[in-house]
């Protein structure tokens, strides 16, 4: 069978109606002899199988191990963002916030393991929390960046020495569209509806590129453009942590506590079994409303007099607004029995934990269990920049290229928390929380109405910004020499490279609080001392004021709670909500006045590499081709913080500095021409420690009596990678494959934890270290991709794809704290699978795609020392367009058809920290190009 890659006005219309932006057809490629026998007629490929062509292309034709998807990939799929697109990827597992695609792990490597490119410069992170969370890190949030910029997407699974070093789990690389890749110039967009079921809304998003050649087309100028404004919707019912609980109140040192020094004498043991019972810690209802306006701007200004220079200017720059509207029905459940405690009498214990229990009120004020209606607003603001100015050179055997970078992160979480709480035994009694139902989900019942203000007697405004930046500067020289003839040597590389990365981190905290039980309104800020008493009044009167704020500016939400998904049962769906107009009305505390001296820092990392790398070719009778050679490393860093010396703040810096040298080695040897394709690969890689982790902060849970620090002494992860594949290419869209891989990580990065006293009160301190053991990660993937063109009539448009990876591991020295069990490589997800099915007919074409993977942890220690995992999810997705005429085309799509509820839990399918739902969005709409 005869395939020749034509893409005709039709088809050029089809790939416009499948991505967001009119994409024009590449040059077009000849067809190859070896594949096209005599007296067979010529096919046309066009739409999802010309995209998948291409993408095979590219996987075929690497020296390395790497796989791609096209733009009418990206199209076709019902993917909004890159890290929905990359999830179709053979050993990619995306996480998901709020529903959306925001973090990959490749091969079980974190997201912070894999280094992140756009057109070959570094993408940073804008990743974020408040007080308890993190503060910079090197994962990419892909959230922000559009589907509609991508010409292609690869992900290389091997490296090089001229690739940038720093991505352990793979390199992914976004390649946007560029103003040569075609002669015609276009203008084309889109409009589309985005409806979200739990927000019961639709929302608009809008596209636009335009390419054109100036100067009889030596200069090539492309701008392209998206604006969004989504209302993300998400329900959560939420135990923040699982942990056993004091008979008596807390001892020091900490080895003698049940809560971190596992003294099991000293725990609750209500079924006897010897072993500490498990009870909730903040079991919480959360519906978070989040409205979201999304920009994005790309452009490239190109020069290419001949055909042997090019220079270039290009820049992408996003922007993400998002007000949050998070409404909460919390409950603060920490507390020893010493004051009154658990009945013991309506305790149901499965698997050591608590799946009915009711705690209750003691007389001791301020330390029993509560209700708190809290509203987590604010705004959460995200910036980034990409710029390059870039030139490359060929003058006879030789090439040059050079390229100056710059890019900055910017994100600033001012958020604000409004707090009603129920407190004391007299508007509270008891509580109870249970999860003996098909999910195990926190069913919350309560002796007070939530729906009123009933039994109110605190109200708190607390301002937490948290501000993190990053910027990376750099610059990149190469030089080529390729040989003439048919040598052994095909071409000799080399070339220089700088960059200076700086992260910052800057918390700052304000708290105002209305107590109707004191009859104090305080006022409490970050880096200082105590707490300022404003004003001081009557109980009577405080609850008054607290009352009368809450009924004139508090009220029901407008949403139902789990109207979508599973969450195992029906109770309260609905409370009083606080919000922006309440928080006004009481007044939101200045914080920047002060900063949180232990959890604000900066990190300056400065790198210079340089490498030599060779191609080579030779002929076993079969072709074998190869990419040999090693990258030096020189990396300093700077970290500066505070400490805290016996409540003593003092400035902190210290300085490291490593070099490393990465050696790699790329084979490729075809074994049939154009048909089978053999690979091995062995290579050195590291990937940096986050930003966050060298800083020498400290963040302390007085609660749970828990903390972490940073690190300024790290080293990178190192690791020797290992591929041996096997790739059947059955034509230019069809093939099978099958990659055995393995990951030997050694300089780990792992969290080991201490007791550690600070201001007088003893902690278990997390800490990364560097540490002896071996990790090995190990696999195969397999894949396939098959148009059934041979099927008679209507069936011949049909074709699917299908991948599937296998992940072990070994070595890895993690525990749970409590048993002593060995714990998998956080990440790491035994199976994982994604399958597709199409059908294409040159007009009206629909695609529907499940994406499913297996249980994997991730973190080794989570709140109350029980390490977490993540229970095993998969979700349906499915896209279908129409070609009206050669202008203009229409699409529907549909992302979680299924409806599907991500869980995740502490060890145990007793002990659920998190049931999700975030519903069904449909996506519809209409695409033109002139």
């Amino acid at each position: 069978m005869r395939i020749l890659y034509r893409l005709t006005g039709a088809a050029v219309l089809l790939l416009t109606s499948t991505s967001a932006f009119a994409q024009q057809a590449p040059v077009q490629t000849a067809p190859d002899a070896s594949e096209n026998p005599a007296g067979h007629a010529e096919i046309m490929v066009t739409g999802i199988r010309k995209s998948l062509a291409d993408s095979l292309a590219v996987k075929r034709d690497s020296a390395q191990v790497v796989d791609a998807i096209s733009a009418e990939d990206v199209g076709k799929f019902p993917d909004k963002n890159i890290g929905e697109a990359l999830q179709r990827v053979t050993g990619v597992q995306i996480t998901r916030s709020g529903g959306e695609g925001s973090a990959i792990t490749i091969r079980g490597a974190d997201p912070s393991l894999n280094r992140v490119e756009i057109n070959g410069q570094s993408a940073l992170s804008t990743s974020i929390a408040a007080a308890a969370g993190n503060g910079s890190n090197r994962a990419v949030d892909f959230r922000d960046l559009p589907a509609e910029f991508v010409s292609r997407l690869e992900v290389l699974k091997s490296a090089t020495p001229d690739m940038t070093e720093g991505g352990l789990g793979g390199t992914v690389r976004i390649i946007t569209r560029r103003p040569f890749d075609s002669k015609d110039g276009y203008l084309a967009g889109s409009a589309q509806g985005i409806y979200n079921e739990l927000a019961d809304k639709v929302d608009p998003k809008f596209a636009l590129i335009g390419s054109k050649l100036f100067a009889h087309d030596t200069i090539g100028v492309l701008l392209s453009g998206t604006y969004e404004n989504r209302t993300i919707r998400y329900d959560q019912a939420r135990t923040t942590g699982w942990r056993q609980v004091e008979t008596t109140q807390p001892a020091t040192p900490a080895a003698q506590n049940c809560l971190s020094g596992r003294n099991q004498a000293r725990c609750v043991d209500l079924d006897g079994s010897g072993f500490g019972d498990f009870y909730p810690d903040i079991p919480r209802y959360i519906t978070a409303t989040e409205p979201t306006k999304r920009y994005a701007l790309n452009g490239i200004l190109e020069w290419r007099p001949n055909d042997n220079f090019r220079a270039y200017v290009e820049g992408t720059y996003t922007r993400s607004d998002t007000t949050s509207d998070d409404q909460y029905l919390q409950l603060s459940t920490t507390q020893s029995v010493a004051n009154g405690g658990i009945d013991p009498t309506g305790v149901v214990i499965q698997d050591e934990t608590a799946q009915t229990v009711t705690f209750v009120n003691g007389s001791k004020a301020g330390s029993g269990p509560s209700v708190n209606y809290r509203s987590v607003i604010g705004t959460l603001n995200r910036r980034t920049f990409n710029g390059i100015l870039g030139a490359e050179w060929t003058t006879g055997k030789f090439r040059f290229s050079a390229r100056g970078t710059y890019a900055a992160s910017r994100v600033l979480n001012d958020e604000v928390d409004v707090t009603a709480s129920v407190s004391g035994k007299d508007a509270l009694p008891w509580i109870t929380i249970d999860y003996d139902n098909p999910q195990h989900g926190p069913q919350i019942i309560l002796p007070i109405d939530t729906t009123t203000t009933e039994g109110i007697n605190t109200l708190s405004v607390e301002a937490r910004p948290r501000l993190n930046r990053q910027h990376e500067a750099g610059g990149k020289f190469d030089a080529e020499y390729r040989p003439d003839g048919n040598g052994f040597l095909t071409s000799l590389k080399s070339g220089i490279e700088l960059n200076q990365l700086v992260s910052s981190s800057r918390f700052q905290n304000a708290v105002y609080t209305l107590n109707g039980i004191t009859g104090q309104t305080t006022l409490t800020r970050s880096g200082v001392t105590g707490t300022q008493v404003l004003a001081t009044t009557t109980p009577a009167a405080q609850l008054a004021t607290i009352q009368d704020l809450l009924n004139t500016y508090g009220g029901m939400g407008d949403g139902s709670f789990f109207k979508s998904g599973d969450l195992g049962f029906s109770g309260i769906d609905r409370w009083w909500n606080l919000g922006s107009s309440l928080a006004n009305a009481v007044g939101i505390p200045d914080p920047y006045t002060s900063i949180s001296p232990l959890d604000t820092y900066r990190v300056k990392e400065s790198t210079v590499a340089g490498y030599v790398q060779s191609a080579f070719k030779a002929d076993l009778g079969f072709d074998l081709t190869g990419v040999v050679g090693a990258r030096l490393v020189h990396t300093s860093t700077v970290s500066t913080g505070s400490q805290s010396t016996d409540g003593v703040i003092t400035p902190a810096r210290y300085t490291g500095a490593y070099t490393v040298l990465l050696p790699s080695l790329n084979l490729r040897a075809e074994v049939i021409p154009r048909k089978l394709v053999v690979r091995a690969t062995a290579s050195d890689v590291l990937a940096r420690p986050a930003p966050s982790q060298m800083a020498p902060n400290v963040k302390l849970d007085s609660v749970g009596l828990t903390g972490s620090r940073g690190n300024p002494g790290l080293k990178p992860y190192r690791a020797w990678q290992y591929d041996l594949g096997l790739e059947y290419y059955i034509s230019r869209t069809n093939y099978v494959s099958i990659t055995g891989f393995r990951k030997d990580i050694k300089s780990f990065i792992d969290t080991a934890s201490h007791e550690e006293e600070i201001d007088g009160q003893v902690y278990t301190i997390k800490m990364p270290i560097n540490g002896t053991q071996h990790v090995t990660i190990q696999g195969f993937e397999a894949g396939a991709q098959l148009g059934l063109d041979f099927l008679p009539g209507l069936l011949g448009n049909l074709g699917v794809t299908a991948n599937y990876t296998f992940n072990t591991d070994s070595g890895y020295e993690g525990k749970d704290y409590f048993t002593g069990a060995s714990l998998p490589f956080p990440g790491v997800s035994r199976n994982s699978y994604n399958a597709s099915v199409f059908y294409d007919d040159g007009h009206f074409a629909i695609r529907g795609s499940y994406n499913w993977r297996s249980r994997y942890l991730i973190n080794a220690v989570d709140r109350g020392n029980n390490p977490s995992f993540g229970e095993a999810f998969g979700q349906f997705d499915a896209s279908a367009s129409y070609i009206i005429n050669p202008h203009v085309s229409v699409f529907l799509e549909g992302v979680n058809l299924t409806d599907s509820t991500r869980i995740e839990n502490a060890n145990s399918v007793y002990r659920r920290n998190v049931i999700e739902t975030y519903g069904r969005r449909i996506y519809f709409g209409v695409r033109a190009k002139l």
